[in-house]
């Protein structure tokens, strides 16, 4: 089922040409959401989110967008099948009208669509994607900023028969991968790239770091991560609601362990579920 603007459609074609030229052009947001027994995760933090996204976008937002409007919209398509617990929820926003100088700033609707939640526990070898570099700065924490350089790092890794790539930024230091935030292990010590380098400022960043940070087990850090630390760390791990939690087993020649990556991954996600 597709969530057009508060109305829903059992197939694409069902949608009328209005609303299809609507969403024809690129979005100026893209949100994923998590959800777990039909309630979204995090819905507070998500929803803050995506209204600064909206604002920085330079877009009237809608007064029904409330926090409980979205609740109710993303339960008209999560299915409701127990045996799947997890629903993956991606949200888009599109400008109803091209902007013009008589105009320049018009409202906006979305797009939403369930998801089945498809994380493979396979752990991965990585690349380094070098052809284009994501600026640091504040623009680039949007997720939409660098959505398209992502899409051609992760070609670029398909094509070299690798499953994920990592992204460096104009000061040539680890930002993200094409499989979420990156997190590097070195004994007790969890490392993550700042916002200040470019990466997204994701929701699914937010409370894995916060998760982290509250276990007496590690230490959470965000610094600048230049890419000789890949080399040296004990384990690597990605992270994003899309893919969920990624062990990485290999970077160049050098082999990673994934036992704190599998130890983090259960205890965090039993943290999800027990919030409900």
């Amino acid at each position: 089922m597709i969530n057009f603007d508060g109305t829903c459609y059992e197939e694409f074609s069902d949608v009328p040409n209005q609303l299809i030229d609507y969403f024809s052009k690129l979005p100026i947001h893209t949100h994923y959401f998590l959800a777990f027994d039909t309630k979204l995760i995090q819905l507070e933090a998500n929803y803050f989110s995506i209204m600064a996204a909206l604002r920085r976008s330079r877009v009237i937002i809608p007064m029904k967008y409330s926090l409980e409007y979205f609740q109710d919209q993303a339960e008209l398509i999560i299915d409701n099948n127990k045996a799947a617990k997890y629903s993956l929820i991606l949200i888009q926003f599109y400008r109803n009208n091209i902007p013009t100088k008589q105009v320049p700033i018009c409202e906006c609707s979305f797009y939403m669509q369930n998801f089945e939640v498809e994380w493979k526990n396979k752990a991965i070898s990585l690349t380094l994607y070098k052809d284009h570099s994501i600026l640091g700065g504040a623009y680039s924490n949007l997720f939409q900023t660098n959505a398209l350089l992502r899409k051609l790092a992760e070609v670029f890794a398909f094509e070299n028969g690798f499953e994920a790539c990592l992204l460096i930024n104009n000061e040539k230091k680890i930002v993200e991968s094409t499989r979420g935030a990156v997190f590097l292990i070195f004994d007790n010590k969890i490392y993550t790239s700042p916002l200040s380098s470019g990466v997204v400022n994701s929701v699914s960043r937010k409370l894995l770091i916060s998760f982290i940070s509250k276990n007496n087990s590690f230490k959470m850090i965000e610094e600048e991560i230049p890419v000789f630390n890949l080399q040296r760390a004990d384990e690597i791990f990605l992270f994003s609601f899309q893919h969920g939690l990624t062990k990485v087993i290999k970077f160049r020649k050098k082999e990673y362990s994934v036992m704190k990556s599998k130890t983090i991954e259960g205890l965090f996600f039993e943290d999800l579920r027990n919030q409900f």
